[in-house]
């Protein structure tokens, strides 16, 4: 019997952690960002982990979620860029998990604070301290290319650090989503100009909306073109605006979990607290 759920135990955990589809959840994390995309196979990537308003979102909301999930290895973290509420959680994850590699493009570090060190620094003296080291942004991880800044971009100092913001695409199955951050107007324009030209019947599946959803900073053409079949905004409590039927809030829906299977047919979930 002991012989029979040892077994029955370990195989429901290898089903947990050797998938054959993809599952990309964003946490509810309130104003601020933490998505974990569960590639096919075993990898486990995670862009970004910090909040505006919530304390300790590493320990309190990341971890747990691993844990319910059986993960006990982040293979990648990807810094989109480094505002705090995309940043503060992940030296939590670093004390309570084993952490492949810490990325970041280098326009993170390129920005000056007029107050003293910025805080993508400060993360990376205190990763320093757990002996990780934040290395250059990979072009692609598995299935995963990242888009966005291009190197014209990167290296213009005028611009802000919201428009170098890192931007993602995810595909499998023949299904695109794509991952934001913080770009703001001037980027989308560019962006959207580039995705033509590489996709000329471009068509996301799944768009997490740049900067929470802020219709100030929101080029009213950029989710149009991208023609996506859902929206998620990863927002506080207070930010979601002009709800509608095909949009998903983590402010008010909870976490959202999107499922790919090989067929390329597409599940959400929502999961309130």
């Amino acid at each position: 019997m002991i012989i029979a759920v040892v077994g029955f135990l370990g195989i429901a955990k290898w089903q947990r952690i050797c998938r054959n589809n993809l599952v990309v959840t964003i946490l509810d994390v309130g104003h601020g960002q933490a998505i974990l995309a569960q590639l096919p196979g075993k990898t486990n990537i995670l862009f970004d982990a910090g909040s505006l308003h919530y304390s300790d979102i590493g320990r309190k909301i990341v971890v747990p979620f691993l844990n319910y999930n059986g993960i006990g290895t982040i293979d990648a973290i990807i810094i989109s860029h480094g505002d705090i509420d995309h940043i503060n959680g992940i030296p939590e994850i670093a004390e309570y998990r084993r952490i492949g590699g810490v990325y970041a493009d280098d326009a993170v570090f390129s920005n000056t604070d007029p107050c003293g060190p910025s805080k993508a620094k400060v993360l990376k003296t205190s990763l320093a301290k757990n002996g990780i080291k934040i290395q250059p942004l990979k072009p692609n991880f598995d299935s995963i290319q990242i888009l966005w800044p291009d190197k014209q971009t990167r290296n213009d100092e005028k611009i802000s650090s919201n428009n170098k913001s890192v931007v993602s695409l995810i595909e499998f199955a023949g299904r695109k989503i794509l991952l934001c951050s913080d770009i703001e107007k001037l980027s989308q324009k560019k962006l959207i100009a580039q995705l033509n030209a590489l996709y000329p019947q471009l068509k996301t599946d799944i768009v997490v909306v740049p900067h929470h959803g802020s219709t100030r900073t929101l080029d009213e053409s950029f989710l149009e073109n991208l023609n996506a079949s859902t929206l998620i905004y990863s927002c506080g409590r207070s930010q979601y605006e002009n709800q509608d039927s095909n949009s998903s809030y983590t402010g008010r829906d909870g976490a959202i979990t999107v499922r790919i299977d090989k067929n390329g047919d597409i599940k959400t979930d929502t999961f309130l607290k």
